[in-house]
Order: structure tokens, then C-alpha cells, then sequence
């Protein structure tokens, strides 16, 4: 029963996983045309928040999944989204583009997780702020990332 359980909750766990990128393009058609103007003084625009999301997901999540899908007991990178941004960032590059990017590497990751041994999901991996967690927690972190950057353009998280 457990078993089933645990199943059930990763399979629901993907299905989350692949839809936050339709939810982000919901979130950012509602915004219509508003897409460089601050979401708060001094603050961060729609666009430039759902560029930091592709960043964070491509360039931090998806390289620790990869390690742990892998291998038990591997080490994982820090990664610094603010300068990454300062360095790469371009208002230029359209949103749809953007989520679009997103969606490409979350649908490839899932199928990914899809096709792993059940015992690859427990695999633990190190990482310098987080200390040692699973890649199930790992998955969950990516969704909450997400979320917490849906909440900040308005729209409603999408929880699993």
C-alpha cells in the first residue's frame, strides 16, 4: 500500500512538474502587455522573472537531477542566479521563447524521472546551503521555486 502510495505521489509529482510551464504562460498572457514593467518599485519585471525561472531550472535543478539520476552520494553545484542574470540576461528575448525553453527541459527531465529505477528517486546528493537531500526533494524544490515566482506575477501556485 505504501508502495502505491509513493508511486501515485510521483506520478503526480511529474504531471505538476511538466504543467508549472503552462501555468507561467497563463500568468504572463494575464499580464497582457505589462511584461517590462516592475512588479513592485525597484523590483523585478514579469519578463526578467520568468527569465531568472528558466535560469535557475536549466542552469541549477536540472544539472543536480542529472547527477543524481547517476549516482548515489554526488555533490552538488551552488549556483548564483544573480549573477547569472547580470551576465546573461537580455530584455530583448521573447517570454513565449522563454517558457518554451522551459517547457523543452521540463518535459526531457520528466521523461527522464519517468523512465529511473524506483530506487534512483532516493538517491541522496550534497549540496553546500541545502546539506543532504533526495532527489524527490530535489523535484519538489524545483516546484516550489517555481510557485514561489508564480505568486510574485499574481498567479495562483500550482501545488501537487
Amino acid at each position: 500500500m505504501a508502495t502505491d502510495l509513493l508511486t501515485s505521489y510521483r506520478r503526480d509529482l511529474l504531471q505538476s512538474y511538466t504543467a508549472q510551464a503552462e501555468l507561467l504562460r497563463r500568468a504572463l498572457l494575464d499580464r497582457g502587455t505589462a511584461m517590462q514593467e516592475s512588479l513592485e518599485p525597484g523590483g523585478w519585471t514579469p519578463h526578467q522573472v520568468v527569465w531568472h525561472v528558466r535560469a535557475v531550472e536549466t542552469q541549477a535543478y536540472l544539472p543536480r537531477l542529472e547527477r543524481l539520476l547517476a549516482r548515489d552520494g554526488a555533490e552538488l553545484q551552488d549556483f548564483d542566479g544573480e549573477g547569472w542574470m547580470a551576465r546573461h540576461y537580455s530584455a530583448d528575448e521573447t517570454w513565449q521563447r522563454i517558457i518554451d525553453d522551459f517547457l523543452e527541459a521540463r518535459q526531457s527531465m520528466a521523461a527522464r524521472l519517468e523512465a529511473a529505477p524506483v530506487a534512483a528517486w532516493s538517491h541522496v546528493g550534497r549540496h553546500g546551503y541545502w546539506g543532504s537531500r533526495t532527489l524527490m526533494w530535489w523535484v519538489e524544490r524545483s516546484l516550489a521555486h517555481v510557485d514561489e515566482h508564480l505568486a510574485q506575477i499574481g498567479h495562483p501556485p500550482n501545488l501537487p
